[in-house]
This record gives C-alpha cells, sequence and structure tokens, in this order.
C-alpha cells in the first residue's frame, strides 16, 4: 500500500534502463529487470521531483537516467493500493546525443488475493494514453514485459509482493506530448488482460504525476534533441 500526503508518495525506487538493438539490447534488459527485482524490495519517501541516474563504463559511457517512484492514482484519501507506476526514462550517449527514450510501468498485481489477473505484458503490448480529456491518444508498444516479485520477512513471516512489468518504447516527440498534457487517462494491455489508469470511480490521478513528468522532458530530455 502507498499512501500520498501532500503529494508525498512512498515508492519502488528503479534503477538504470536502456533500450538498444541486438544482443546489446537483450543483455542490457535483462540487467533492467533483475534491477526492478532488487528495488522492488525497497520503499522510501518521494518528497519532490527525483531521478536515478546510471553511467555504463562498460557500454561507451552511456548515460541512463529515470524518473523515479511515481505512482499515476490514489484514491480520495491518497491511499494507493496496489500502486501502479509510469517512470519516463532516457538514454543518452557519452557525447550527450539521445539514443533511446520510453516509460517504465510496474504494477503491484495481488492476483492471489482478488480476482484480477496478470496482465502478463509481452513485447508489443500496448500502453495508450488519453491526453487533453481524450483530444490526443499516445500509443505506445512494449520493448519487454515479465511478472516480477519481492520477498520481504517481518515479525518471523514471509510476505511476497507480486509486480507486472513493462517497458515501452516512445520517442521524444511522445514525451512531449504526454508531459505537456493538462489530463491523462492509460490503458495497459498485456496478453491476459487489461487495466485503465486512474481506476475508476475511486481513483484519481495523483497531483504531482503530470508536473513531473513534464519537468523530466524538459530537463533531461529536450535540452538534448
Amino acid at each position: 500500500m502507498y499512501v500520498v500526503v501532500n503529494n508525498n508518495i512512498n515508492y519502488y525506487d528503479i534503477s538504470f534502463l536502456s533500450c538498444m538493438k541486438g544482443e546489446s539490447m537483450k543483455n542490457t534488459l535483462g540487467i533492467i529487470f533483475i534491477c526492478l527485482i532488487l528495488s522492488g524490495c525497497m520503499a522510501s519517501i518521494a518528497s519532490q521531483y527525483g531521478t536515478t541516474k546510471n553511467v555504463d563504463k562498460f557500454n561507451n559511457n552511456q548515460t541512463t537516467v529515470v524518473m523515479k517512484g511515481w505512482i499515476i492514482d490514489a484514491d480520495y484519501l491518497g491511499v494507493a493500493s496496489n500502486p501502479a507506476e509510469f517512470n519516463p526514462f532516457v538514454v543518452r550517449s557519452k557525447d550527450n546525443k539521445i539514443i533511446s527514450t520510453g516509460i517504465t510501468f510496474t504494477f503491484e498485481n495481488n492476483v492471489t488475493l482478488s480476482r484480477a489477473k496478470w496482465l502478463n505484458i509481452r513485447r508489443d503490448s500496448t500502453a495508450i494514453f488519453l491526453l487533453n480529456n481524450g483530444a490526443k491518444k499516445v500509443t505506445l508498444s512494449a520493448l519487454k514485459g515479465d511478472i516480477d516479485y519481492s520477498v520481504d520477512s517481518l515479525q518471523n513471516k514471509v510476505y511476497s509482493t507480486h509486480f507486472d512489468k513493462g517497458i515501452f518504447k516512445a520517442t521524444p516527440q511522445q514525451l512531449e506530448q504526454i508531459a505537456n498534457s493538462n489530463s491523462i487517462e492509460v490503458r495497459v494491455s498485456g496478453s491476459s488482460s487489461s487495466i485503465d489508469f486512474p481506476r475508476k470511480p475511486n481513483y484519481r490521478v495523483v497531483g504531482n504525476f503530470l508536473p513531473n513528468i513534464k519537468k523530466f522532458y524538459e530537463v533531461e530530455v529536450r535540452p538534448f534533441l
């Protein structure tokens, strides 16, 4: 469960991301999902906009920057059960040219406790963004998806948390459209089921969600185009 208080939220930190071609892409995406599993075991308070940055000295000093921990929706009390995160990322070369951009998706999906289904995101699954009250539609395709879990031990008991995860490719222009929108709805469709965000009628978009995406685009993407 995540709690939003004055737009501050608990979050699962996300490590570096990269989208490349061929064997290099496979290796990087594999590392991404290992990092996502490990980071699912950690949580802290996101008091303000933040990013994680990684410089890969084994891959020509490529720099990957990811916005961290931003949940898309919560209920009117600011409580986000089964939280869902959409975090944009950018990969830049050592001379600061953009190599790739996209959005990572993480959804705490405890299907064993409900009648919900896994999304089961796979390559070419989609995330459809309806912007500005439906006036604009942006469709992103997944590079990869998976179902992961984290295990925590508390008071001699073991608790497991399961996650639907996906990495969606997006052009800088698509990120700009999302960043500059004044409203947002998203449908994530996997091979088994789909889900819409915010989850109506009980959930609303968290107040800092769009402003933080806009800041990420303005700071980490636009200056390097």
